[in-house]
């Protein structure tokens, strides 16, 4: 009996060693690979996906859609030189990322497209660094350890969407932006970061994913599957908060961070456009337009009803455009009041088709040769 024991306890602190050998190799790996880094980005460089979006899911979206990130870190055409170049940066959420339309469908694409060039013959090139579930704070952190080479002229800001989701699922134990408790290892802002920390970790990471698993949260799919369960969910959602929240102190906390992006805008020495967020909702909404809907929910069983998402939108919209009014040197769209709330422009609550993605394209190159010397 002994001897066995012996034996399992041999073999066992063999297996651990090995592990904890073996651990300790991939980790170095992972550190010296963190380390060679010389930047933080919001997207890996030299990433790449191709979506399938279903049609009947993806409402005016057709074909396979390509989805590149370039080496520099952003979707978009790489930069060369910046005295022949004026380089937009589009940094935001979903809506500016624009994952399951192709490259060339983006409405920042469509832009470089429309604008061509300056009226001093500089080609325009758009950096678009938006991602999903990116809200102002995030969009703050990536503006504020912006890789030095990219040098934006001007600076596009699509924003509330998921600043008024964070809000509404995080209900009491919603907590104002602490800029000095962040850095660039923040997780959720930067995937790829020039500084090593705990959350760099192999560990950490799996266990994110680990975390991930048991609270049943679906990643992005290639097709659309995971945008049919929300949907679905949400009709069939028997748990409703009908109160109008208080969103006193997330609209302070929010005007905050919205005049901080502007000194930050002015440390790079880039023009700024702050654009508010369209979005579908509407009263007497027709059926399939109805069905389209999922954002609507505090990220777990509980559904607002259209109303609140109107006036919480709406609410964030106006502290855009009040900072605006106050910031005359910066620049500000009300593309909220532009985009036509239909599907014929938007696939569900807020994220834009084919078709939008030209409308938003065109609208903001409209305001730019009108308003900035570049191209008047």
């Amino acid at each position: 009996m002994k001897k066995k024991l012996k034996i399992v306890l041999t073999y066992s602190t063999i297996i651990f060693v090995t592990l904890a050998i073996g651990l300790t190799f991939f980790e170095y790996l992972n550190y010296k690979k963190i380390s060679s880094v010389e930047y933080s980005y919001v997207w890996p460089p030299n990433f790449g996906y191709i979506f399938n979006p279903d049609p009947n899911i993806f409402n005016g979206i057709n074909g396979e859609s390509q989805f590149t990130i370039n080496s520099l870190g952003y979707r978009g055409e790489k930069i060369k030189n910046p005295s022949e170049e004026y380089r937009i940066l589009i940094i935001g959420g979903s809506t500016s990322e624009c994952l399951y339309l192709d490259d060339k469908e983006t409405w920042p694409h469509l832009l470089m497209q429309k604008l061509n060039k300056t009226i001093d013959n500089k080609k325009v090139i758009t950096m678009n660094i938006g991602k999903s579930g990116h809200g102002l704070r995030n969009n703050l952190l990536a503006l504020k350890y912006l890789p030095d080479y990219y040098e934006p002229d001007l600076i596009i800001i699509l924003t509330g969407a998921n600043d008024v989701l964070f809000r509404l699922s995080r209900k009491d134990n919603w907590q104002p932006f602490d800029e000095n408790e962040y850095d660039r290892t923040e997780s959720y802002t930067f995937s790829v970061t020039s500084k090593y920390s705990w959350k760099s970790t192999i560990i950490y990471n799996l266990y994110k994913i680990i975390m991930l698993k048991s609270k049943n949260i679906s990643p992005q799919d290639g097709i659309g599957e995971t945008l049919v369960e929300n949907r679905l969910k949400r009709q069939n959602a028997e748990n409703w908060i009908t109160e109008i929240p208080d969103l006193t102190l997330a609209l302070e906390d929010y005007k905050k961070i919205l005049e901080r992006v502007i000194k930050l805008s002015k440390e790079k020495n880039s023009k700024l456009i702050y654009i508010t967020q369209p979005y579908l909702y509407k009263n007497n909404m027709t059926e399939k337009e109805e069905a389209s809907l999922w954002m609507t929910y505090d990220f777990g069983e509980i559904y607002y009803p259209i109303e609140t998402m109107i006036y919480s939108t709406e609410e964030f919209n106006k502290k855009t455009l009040e900072v605006c009014e106050e910031h005359q040197e910066i620049f500000c769209i009300d593309l909220e009041k532009k985009v036509p709330k239909t599907l014929n422009y938007m696939y569900d609550d807020m994220h834009f088709n084919e078709n939008g993605a030209m409308f938003v394209a065109k609208e903001i190159s409209l305001f730019i040769k009108n308003n900035i010397e570049n191209f008047n």
